[in-house]
């Protein structure tokens, strides 16, 4: 529970949907579509569009960071540096000595109630991420795929953890962000660089639990970033430190005049009367430095003092997977609840709970039933925070979008399942009762599924896909 402050907003409906999906995506820019970045003049292909986000660096890209070949603004390879932030050190990212040699053989809101469209099955309780057995087929492994050493992977690909402690999976090299999979980040970690999951939010201490840094003082993982959209929801890009370093800052924290410890300063807790619950913010020089919610829902703004501020609908800071979602009423009495992008659901029944019983005179938050979770609408460039994957199977409205949903430690593509935190990568086909993954930004499924496409609505203007 949490004190609660009076306010009057308005509630904007999600619903959840179902999504039964196939190859590699590509959308046009301006005229021209593009899959890699040779396809683009001068600029650089991100999720099928041409982009183009500088021309001098020191004008148009963040400092600290050059502009590169592809006309992206990127941090310098190796450049990561010892930064000190008002609230703690942001750490390098790791060094060789903390990873094994490429060639070592490892063991290695939903306010509206409805339903997933899939069938429930009985989980298969062994289908958990395992290590990999010996590849004797002599097929080269794809990005995603289990691994044991970077020779059984496709050419151009490395063995290699995508997050610290996780197991070794078929990852590419890269030079930018935008030549990685969704849900991944152009990471350097010794002498390589390559694609590994983003762990922005992941519980640190130090930079020995992040590819790339920890902020010490909020004790989460972080990573660079060009704007709010490189960031999971709830979570806008600031730079920090000395040298200035643009990286994810977290935005759903709970806090007050007297404690803001989870903001990056102290200056940085939103105290203001259209907040049921207060919490911290960040500054900004565009709405696009904010945190992003996905399409069709009212954006964060910049205002006039250069400050983050919440959509109308949005009532407090409460970030994703809390659980039980806490209630409180506004000013006009009406009961919401208290989660970052306004949004709840139950995540094994894939249901939006009814709120609890709430009186208008409580000076704390009210619990939601069991199961209650806060969920974050996602965009794909954007993804989740660490333990969440983004997935389309919500809509508000007419448009699809994704949500954050539990991810990292159930089966791979293939495996049985009955929720969709039994899977890796997020999402399962209650319909078949199989673990799968939305494809729909990169065109990736593991060896033995492909991408399919259903023909159902849009996300993102992109067809939806999903393994099978």
């Amino acid at each position: 529970m949490v004190p609660g402050f009076r306010a009057a907003r308005v509630l904007l409906a999600l619903t959840l949907v179902a999504v039964p999906l196939a190859g590699t995506v590509s959308s046009c820019a301006g005229s021209a579509a593009c899959r890699y970045n040779s396809d683009c003049n001068n600029a650089y292909c991100s999720n099928g569009l041409c982009k183009q986000d500088c021309i001098n660096a020191a004008v148009d890209c963040m400092p600290g960071q050059i502009c590169d070949a592809v006309a992206q603004c990127v941090y310098p390879v190796g450049d990561a540096g010892r930064v000190q932030t008002d609230g703690g050190v942001l750490v390098d990212s790791r060094t060789d000595a903390s990873r094994a040699p490429d060639d070592a053989s490892r063991d290695g809101s939903p306010h509206d109630a409805a339903s997933h469209p899939d069938a429930t099955t009985t989980p298969d309780a062994g289908s958990k991420d395992v290590a990999p057995s010996p590849d004797t087929s002599g097929a080269r492994k794809t990005e995603f795929d289990l691994c044991g050493s970077t020779p059984e992977c496709a050419s151009g690909l490395l063995c290699e953890p995508l997050y610290v402690n996780g197991l070794p999976r078929c990852t590419r090299t890269c030079t930018t962000t935008a030549q990685c999979m969704e849900s991944t980040r152009c990471v350097t970690v010794g002498a390589d660089q390559y694609c590994v999951w983003s762990d922005i939010g992941r519980s640190c201490v130090s930079s020995s639990t992040c590819n790339f840094g920890c902020l010490t003082t909020q004790q989460y993982c972080t990573m660079p970033c060009a704007s709010g959209s490189d960031c999971p929801n709830g979570y806008g890009c600031q730079a920090v430190g000395t040298p200035a370093v643009s990286v994810c800052v977290k935005a759903e924290v709970p806090c007050d005049a007297s404690d803001t410890s989870g903001c990056i300063a102290a200056a940085a807790c939103d105290t203001s009367a259209t907040l049921v619950v207060a919490g911290c913010t960040l500054a900004c020089s565009s709405a696009s430095d904010c945190p992003q919610r996905a399409q069709g829902l009212a954006p964060w703004t910049c205002d006039a003092s250069g400050i983050c501020r919440r959509p109308a609908d949005v009532f407090g800071p409460e970030d994703q997977g809390s659980t039980p979602a806490q209630y409180a009423c506004d000013a006009d009495g009406v009961v919401v609840n208290m989660c970052n992008d306004a949004q709840h659901m139950d995540f094994t029944t894939f249901t939006i709970p009814a709120a609890p019983a709430v009186s208008c005179s409580a000076t704390t938050t009210t619990n939601g039933t069991a199961g209650d979770s806060c969920v974050d609408s996602c965009l794909y460039q954007g993804t989740c925070a660490f333990g969440y994957a983004c997935t389309a199977v919500g809509s508000v409205g007419s448009d699809r979008i994704g949500l954050c949903l539990p991810a990292l430690s159930g089966g791979e593509i293939g495996a049985s399942c009955a929720t969709d935190g039994d899977c890796f990568f997020g999402y399962c086909n209650r319909t078949a009762g199989t673990c799968s993954r939305d494809c729909t930004a990169d065109g990736l499924c593991t060896t033995g599924s492909s991408c399919v496409a259903d023909g159902s609505t849009p996300v993102e203007g992109l067809p939806w896909k999903r393994c099978q």
